[in-house]
This record gives structure tokens, sequence and C-alpha cells, in this order.
């Protein structure tokens, strides 16, 4: 029982971090396998042709190009988390601006914000009482 309840936490976990991250992972992901199956097909070809004068290049490129791809993605989820979190002070400008601004589309309560007074149920006990009087 135990064990299931572990396992299940540890991926309901995982799945909730993966969520918000799955595209960029998978894009992240065909680009390191496309650059390792290029770069497997260079090293098929230079030692089919027998040409080894370009081979320190293509390990050079190689690794600067899986560099510069982990490094956009971690530059791209940083800078997707600061456009998901608002400041406090946006989300309090946001919130005071809603409450002063009016309803666009009737949504069946416009009868009670035009009302100078509403009545609570005990004034209207007390006003059925003071009618029965």
């Amino acid at each position: 029982m135990l064990n299931q309840l572990l396992k299940f936490t540890l991926i309901s976990s995982v799945l909730l971090w993966l969520k918000p991250r799955w595209r960029g992972l998978l894009a992240l992901s065909v680009v390191v396998i496309a650059i390792h199956t290029f770069h497997g097909e260079y090293l098929d070809y230079a030692e089919r042709s027998g040409d080894y004068s370009f081979l320190l290049w293509s390990y050079i490129i190689k690794w600067i190009a899986l560099t510069a791809a982990v490094l956009l993605y971690i530059v791209c989820t940083i800078a997707g988390q600061n456009k998901q979190m608002p400041r406090v002070d946006e989300t309090r400008i946001k919130k005071n601006s809603r409450g002063n601004a009016p309803p666009s589309a009737d949504d069946g309560f416009d009868f009670l914000r035009t009302k100078r007074h509403l009545q609570s149920r005990a004034d209207k006990i007390l006003a059925s009482n003071k009618r029965d009087q």
C-alpha cells in the first residue's frame, strides 16, 4: 500500500513538473538527437572516405551546437517564467481597476447594481412584521 502511494506521488509530481515544460523539452530532445545523428553520419562518411582532416572541427561544432541548444532552452525557460509571474503591484493595480470599471455585458444583475439600498433577510422580516401590525 505504501509502495503504491509512493509510486503514485512520484509519478504525479514528475507529471506536474513536466506539464508546463514538455514542448521545450521535446524541441530540445529533437535538436540533440538531430545533432548526434548528423555528427554520426559525418563520422561514417569520414571513415568510408578516409578523409579525417575535419574530424576535430566536427567534434568542436557538435559540442558548440549542443551547448548552444541547451543554453537557448534555459534562456527561453527563464524568459517564459518571467512572463507568467506578474508582479504583486501589477496584480493589485489590475484588481483595483476591475472593481471600478463598469461591467462590459449584462449579466442579469444590473437591476441590483442600480438600487440605492439592498434589503437583507432581516430587513424583509421586520418589514413584514410592521405591515402585519
